[in-house]
């Protein structure tokens, strides 16, 4: 029986959209993209919350767990989003951000950019719980 490994395929994920330039100057300018931008940063991020938790009313939310032990390097773009994430479940009894804070504090002007990072922790197995 042969071994399964897991390999971390940066490649495969599209990194260029981890950053502000991986969206043309098009993004920046229309009013649709800039509105779906603002849904996606509305979303709420729940660290150490439980799904029994009452719901913050009228937003979308993920319940976020990092893997505090993971072992594969990660662009630096994932790096930085990670060594955001880490504190806020290993630091607190209960957390909660928003994509938007999220990129903001990842000086990120697009905000599908950040959200980017995160589905690309959670597919390379640094996070789990997002929904998008």
């Amino acid at each position: 029986m042969n071994d399964i490994q897991i390999e971390n395929c940066q490649e495969n994920l599209l990194i260029y959209l981890e950053h502000d330039s991986g969206y043309d100057f098009e993004w920046f300018s229309d009013p649709e993209l800039l509105k779906a931008d603002e849904c996606i940063g509305n979303i709420v991020l729940v660290f150490n919350g439980s799904k029994d938790m009452q719901p913050v009313q009228g937003m979308e939310v993920c319940y976020l767990t990092v893997n505090e032990n993971y072992p594969w390097n990660l662009s630096p773009g994932q790096q930085k989003t990670y060594e955001l994430l880490l504190p806020l479940q290993q630091g607190s009894t209960y957390a909660i951000t928003t994509i938007k804070k999220l990129a903001e504090a990842m000086e990120l002007e697009v905000i599908r950019a950040a959200c980017k990072r995160l589905e690309n922790l959670q597919s390379i197995g640094a996070i789990s719980g997002l929904k998008l």
